[in-house]
């Protein structure tokens, strides 16, 4: 290297170092080898915080992909709330020696297994160790560690390791379990790339306190009030479709059209308004004319044999697919058996709880049946899709019981349920409401599922003009009630994880025998990166969304990235039979030419591929490469294709 070139580098050093220094607070936990400096020199107002485990942790190194090999295991993490630690910052405080009662008093800072050293800290095993980080030659003493600023101890490896990976996903403050865990002090602390903990959905099962109690906290120690504490939640879903059909396709679906908008756009307030009391409010501002219901309930919480209590609108305990979070779906939408036979978002009562040993969920409800809307000409019944306006008027019927139970065979607690196996199963019985047999509000049943995505205004229920078509539909059956269950079965191994549920709803129909209509799908998905997916215990379900080891973000104009964020490519087959061959024809409301034809009966299989990339935790981008295969009643096969991408923001 030449001599200009040498003083060109130097001097850029000494410029981007304040810049570097800044950044990388704010990036993911740094893991280091502790090695003791030769002659370490500190500012007076730096400071640095180790954490030592022995070498008993072997299962860390497991968890740990971006820490170097230590010698013999050592690993260090910059403590909360103090500047991050260079290796000519620090100096060996502990040797892995074991902490007993018997020493710890004469260990500052100590977490061990010494009873109610910090109220906080659980009991740990002797080898665990949080010890007092030492100044450098020269500078003031650092100060002690106390509950507000020492790291948690674990009781064993692999739950500490999870914990120096750079803070948690996102969780949808809808999804049930979330809401509480989404307030979380790490994400202000500096420490990681994104922040500590994932975004939670509010709406799902368990999550509203988990995402409120830490704030809580924060106005207790700073002697604010406390209660009702409301914070805002939203999200955002930028959709492009690009649609490929063969001539059969455009001669029984019509020529569906490209197109760009806006999938959802919610806005959400969550709250506590006391200790045992927590609200939703929230609403969908992507649908044409006016804001629509989402997720709009009020719960009570610890209730004897009920445990929570949830009133309002909310999505009924029925398939893992139902439950898993809007916010953070592996695919761009749901399944297509989700779409074709369950009822999804209603007006009712729920209750939910979870055993003891938090290895078993069981959720039941009573709602409104159905769902009604003006579709411009006429007052319309329908009961499967979204209730976007929650209601259901009508005087006869119209009344549902549902129940879903889950069950985890495996979990590693080690590894936070980064290893699992899940089974799970649910039941619904439903009395249809409406009136009569003729007209739009008829006592009837309705499916007609989009093919996994769709482009248009979803007003009305899918009436729309130019929007995505319906790959197959029922028409309009007049019916009394119908049963619906689904079995369920899921797993996480590491990187790598899948889903799959079989669905099956026996319509009973007025005048003639029940109609038969099974469904299944089968998804599954690998982290490239390194990651895994959550599992939420108190909803059921696995969460597909994660916080990168490496945020994505650039250096600037001419100077490259710094980061690829988390990548994930996932599979998803999809089956559904709408045939319904044994229809009384007098019970077939529905009679339109098309194209697309109502009723337009078949059988749908359709493969997804898909490639998800998060910038960060909150930002994220989706492809998906979906093949369509319906096949007609009296017709035969049409395929069609379609690339799908969304670009996602979510707070």
């Amino acid at each position: 290297m030449s001599h200009p070139q040498f003083l060109w580098l130097a001097a850029l050093v000494v410029v981007l170092s304040p810049v570097l220094r800044s950044h990388a607070v704010a990036q993911a936990p740094f893991f280091m080898p502790v090695t003791p400096p030769a002659a370490p020199e500190m500012p007076s107002d730096a400071s640095a915080g180790l954490l030592v485990v022995s070498p008993q942790n072997s299962a860390a190194e497991q968890r740990l992909p971006d820490a170097p090999a230590a010698d013999p295991g050592m690993a260090m993490i910059q403590a909360a709330g103090w500047p991050r630690a260079t290796t000519d910052q620090v100096q060996l405080t502990s040797h892995f020696q074991p902490v007993t009662p018997a020493t710890a008093a004469g260990v500052p800072g100590t977490i061990s297994a010494v009873p109610n050293r910090f109220p906080s800290a659980p009991s740990a095993a002797p080898w665990q160790s949080v010890v007092q980080p030492i100044a450098a030659n020269g500078c003031e003493p650092l100060p002690a560690v106390t509950p507000q600023t020492a790291l948690v101890a674990y009781q064993d490896g692999n739950s500490f390791a999870s914990a120096l990976q750079p803070g948690s996903p996102v969780l949808d403050p809808n999804q049930i379990g979330n809401l509480q865990n989404r307030i979380d002090p790490n994400n202000s602390s500096g420490l990681g790339n994104s922040g500590g903990s994932p975004v939670l959905d509010p709406n799902q099962i368990g999550n509203l306190d988990n995402r409120l109690d830490q704030v809580e906290q924060r106005l207790q120690d700073a002697g604010k009030p406390t209660l009702p504490l409301i914070r805002l939640s939203g999200f955002a879903q930028l959709d492009e479709g690009l649609f490929s059909q063969s001539q059969a396709s455009l001669a029984r679906l019509g020529d569906i059209q490209n197109g760009v908008g806006f999938r959802r756009t919610r806005l959400q307030a969550i709250g506590k308004l006391t200790e045992h009391t927590n609200l939703s409010i929230e609403m969908d501002f992507a649908i044409a004319g006016h804001p629509s219901f989402a997720d709009v309930w009020g719960e009570q919480t610890d209730l004897p044999f009920f445990g929570t209590v949830r009133v309002g609108q909310f999505r009924v305990p029925e398939t893992m697919d139902n439950w898993t979070s809007i916010r953070h779906l592996e695919f761009l939408e749901r399944s297509l058996p989700f779409q074709s036979q369950d009822p999804f978002r209603r007006v009712g009562i729920m209750a939910y709880a979870m055993s003891d040993d938090e290895m078993m969920q069981w959720a039941y409800s009573v709602y409104g049946t159905g769902l009604t809307f003006f579709n411009g000409a006429d007052t319309t019944y329908t009961t499967i899709g979204d209730n976007r306006y929650g209601t259901q008027i009508g005087d006869s019927g119209g009344v549902s019981f549902a129940i879903r139970a889950t069950h985890l065979l495996y979990y590693d607690e080690l590894a936070d349920g980064r290893y699992l196996l899940h089974v799970g199963g649910g039941y619904n019985f439903s009395e249809l409401g409406g009136k009569g047999r003729t007209g739009a509000d008829a006592k009837a049943f309705n499916s007609r599922p989009v093919p996994e995505f769709f482009v248009g205004d979803l007003s009305g229920g899918l009436v729309t003009a130019n929007g995505t078509p319906a790959v197959v539909d029922t028409g309009r059956i007049a019916a009394s009630s119908l049963n619906f269950w689904h079995t369920e079965f899921a797993g996480n191994w590491g990187s790598a994880h899948f889903q799959t549920e079989f669905m099956a709803t026996s319509l009973n129909q007025l005048g003639g025998p029940a109609i038969f209509y099974p469904g299944a799908y089968f998804q599954c998905g690998y982290f490239l990166t390194g990651e895994s997916c959550l599992y939420l215990k108190q909803a059921g379900v696995l969460d597909y969304n994660v916080v990168p080891y490496s945020d994505f973000f650039g250096l600037g104009r001419k100077r490259g990235f710094g980061g690829w964020g988390a990548w994930e490519a996932a599979f998803r087959w999809s089956w559904q039979d709408l045939s319904g061959v044994n229809i009384n024809p007098a019970n077939q409301i529905s009679n339109s030419a098309g194209p697309p034809p109502a009723p337009n009966p078949g059988v749908v299989n359709q493969t997804t591929l898909a490639l998800n990339w998060w910038w960060n935790k909150f930002t994220r981008l989706q492809f998906n490469w979906i093949h369509s295969m319906p096949t007609y009643r009296g017709f035969g096969r049409a395929p069609f294709d379609i690339c799908g991408a969304r670009f996602q923001v979510e707070f």
